[in-house]
C-alpha cells in the first residue's frame, strides 16, 4: 500500500502545482483528490490551502465520508462529493474542481458548454453538462443529480456546477486537471464569442 500511497501523493502534488500555475483557480477556492488505489481512503486539498500551497507537509488523508484518517488539517468540505464519486466510480483516480470564472459564466447562462473548438471536440467528446445545486457544497441530498449525468452519459470527462465551476474526472488528478484547463480554455472561447455576436 506505501507504494500506491507515494504514486497518489505524487499525482496529488504535481496536480496542484499544475492547476495553480495555470490560473484557472486563484486564492484558496477549489479542491482537489487522489484515490489511493486498493484502499477506501484519498488524499484532499486541506481546506484554506491553495492549491500552490499543497505540499508534503499538509497531506490530508480521509476516507471516502470525509473522515480524517491523517493529516494535520481540515479535508475540504468538497469530501462528501469527492469520496461518493470514488466509492461509486471505480475507474476514477483524481478529482480537480475549480471556480474557474468563465466556466461560471456559462454555467449561469446555458445548460451545457458546447464544444465549439477542434481541440475540445476531440479530448471531450460530448457537451458538458451544467448540474444545478443550490448548496455552496455539494451534499448528499444534491449528488443525485451529479450521478443522474454520470450514470447516463459514462465518457464524461467532467460537469460544471451551476454558479460554482467545473468538477473534472479521470485516471489522475493531473488528466483532471488537464481537462479543467480545456473547459475552461473552451468556455473562454464560447463566452467571447456571445459578446461578438451582440
Amino acid at each position: 500500500m506505501y507504494r500506491e500511497f507515494l504514486k497518489a501523493k505524487d499525482d496529488f502534488l504535481a496536480a496542484a502545482s499544475r492547476t495553480y500555475e495555470s490560473r484557472i483557480q486563484t486564492g484558496t477556492g477549489g479542491n482537489l483528490s487522489v484515490r489511493i488505489p486498493g484502499t477506501d481512503l484519498m488524499i484532499v486539498k486541506p481546506s484554506g490551502f491553495s492549491y500552490g500551497q499543497c505540499s508534503e507537509e499538509n497531506i490530508t488523508i480521509t476516507d471516502f465520508q470525509g473522515n480524517l484518517q491523517e493529516g494535520l488539517y481540515k479535508p475540504t468540505r468538497e469530501s462528501t462529493l469527492h469520496g461518493n464519486l470514488y466509492a461509486r466510480y471505480p475507474k476514477i483516480g483524481g478529482i480537480v474542481h475549480t471556480h474557474s470564472p468563465y466556466s461560471i459564466l456559462i454555467s449561469l447562462n446555458d445548460r451545457q458548454l458546447e464544444l465549439i473548438t477542434l481541440h475540445s471536440q476531440l479530448k471531450l467528446k460530448k457537451p458538458v453538462k451544467v448540474v444545478d445545486v443550490t448548496t455552496q457544497a455539494v451534499t448528499q441530498e444534491e449528488l443525485p443529480k451529479v450521478f443522474k449525468v454520470l450514470d447516463t452519459e459514462p465518457e464524461t470527462a467532467a460537469i460544471i456546477l451551476k454558479g460554482h465551476g467545473i468538477v473534472a474526472i479521470s485516471s489522475s488528478a493531473v488528466k483532471a486537471g488537464q481537462i479543467a484547463e480545456l473547459i475552461e480554455e473552451t468556455a473562454m472561447i464560447v463566452w467571447e464569442q456571445k459578446k461578438l455576436r451582440k
